[in-house]
């Protein structure tokens, strides 16, 4: 699917494999092409290469003290003292990557600060969660992101509405200072359910040609949700602008409705006291979106993405588009989450990152 006011140079490619089960996915992937890294975080322990920000923790590991917030970590058990239908902690091997529980105003991020090759095409695949919102909305949502691997990545960008990529001026107050964007950004998919990603309102997308049709004023309500959104390269509190998103209206007074197939959202409000880590799993699995992520190899590159929404049509191409180019030699990457007036549960699972050099296109 192209859509007409997508004219920038971004392209994902994702597979139209439909995933009968988590084992049958990993093993595809496998046998697709060269897994450059693969963690599942369901253990109480994760790849030392990933590394935490925020309230970034494993539902795996037994429950601890708080981390302070904006700060670096080793991933770790979550807080003694969740909001929401959160995980068990203690759980391995049926645990989670918690970006955030449904507290309000908090920030999660895991960061990869290790360059992975770009120059053969790459592809991730990720299992993901946005549920049980304790407000009359759920909010931010997930960003999976890819940088500049010549950098060091070791903070997300700006939080809320720029969901850990993009840069944001809070309030979009003119005389408010600028919180930059990730560090030599190179691609920001936004899995929005609130829907600000998609708007350039707080300063996203400054100093950028092309703007979202949504325009740069602040909106409320937010002018994007349930919307899959890619902003493109950006570096400190420049860039980072809008390439692509899942809905077809240009026009700048909106609405601007979404044209994705199912819900990024899952309808999971309550956790029973005491449950066991296998059945939280199996109240889970109905509010998974498995996603799909992909940057092709050679000339005309193009990025792709596809979720499989578990309704058993599989993976469904929801975006497609030129890449931004130059590519660079390597790749970093992240995700992030984040909640503020509003709240959500944000979980990742089963990272499985791939050259597509061996795939055929």
């Amino acid at each position: 699917m192209r859509h007409r006011w997508a004219r920038v140079a971004v392209a994902v490619g994702v597979g139209a494999v439909a995933v009968a089960s988590v084992g049958q996915a990993l093993a595809s992937e496998r046998a697709a092409g060269a897994i450059l890294v693969e963690e599942a975080f369901t253990l109480g322990t994760a790849d030392a290469r990933f590394i935490g920000y925020g309230a970034a923790c494993l539902t795996g590991a037994p429950r601890g003290e708080a981390e302070a917030e904006a700060t670096n970590h080793p991933l770790r058990g979550c807080r003694r003292d969740p909001v929401g239908p959160v995980p068990p902690g203690d759980a391995a091997p049926h645990g989670y990557l918690q970006l955030t529980d449904a507290r309000d105003e908090v920030t999660g991020a895991v960061l990869f600060d290790s360059p992975v090759p770009a120059r053969g095409g790459l592809e991730v695949v990720f299992e993901q969660w946005q549920y049980g919102n304790t407000t009359r909305r759920p909010a931010d949502g997930i960003s999976f992101f890819l940088t500049d691997g010549a950098r060091r990545l070791t903070t997300p960008g700006a939080f809320g509405g720029s969901l850990g990529y993009a840069q944001r001026r809070p309030g979009g107050a003119p005389g408010a200072q600028f919180v930059p964007g990730v560090d030599g950004g190179y691609l920001g998919i936004g899995l929005d359910v609130l829907g600000e990603y998609f708007g350039d309102g707080e300063g996203r997308g400054n100093g950028c040609v092309r703007r979202s049709p949504a325009g740069t004023a602040f909106r409320s309500p937010a002018p994007g949700p349930n919307v899959v959104t890619a902003r493109g390269p950006g570096d400190g509190v420049t860039g980072y602008c809008l390439l692509d998103a899942t809905t077809t209206d240009e026009r700048k007074n909106g609405p601007w409705p979404s044209s994705l197939p199912g819900r990024l959202h899952g309808k999971l409000k309550k956790m029973p006291a005491n449950v066991t880590p296998r059945r939280a799993e199996r109240r889970l699995e109905p509010v998974k979106r498995v996603v799909r992520v992909a940057v092709s190899a050679g000339r005309d590159p193009v990025v792709t993405v596809d979720i499989d929404f578990r309704d058993d049509e599989g993976f469904q191409r929801v975006l497609r588009f030129p890449a931004p180019e130059p590519m660079p030699d390597t790749f970093k990457f992240g995700f992030a989450a984040s909640t503020g007036p509003l709240t959500d549960v944000h979980l990742i699972r089963r990272v499985v990152l791939r050259s597509k050099q061996t795939v055929e296109e």
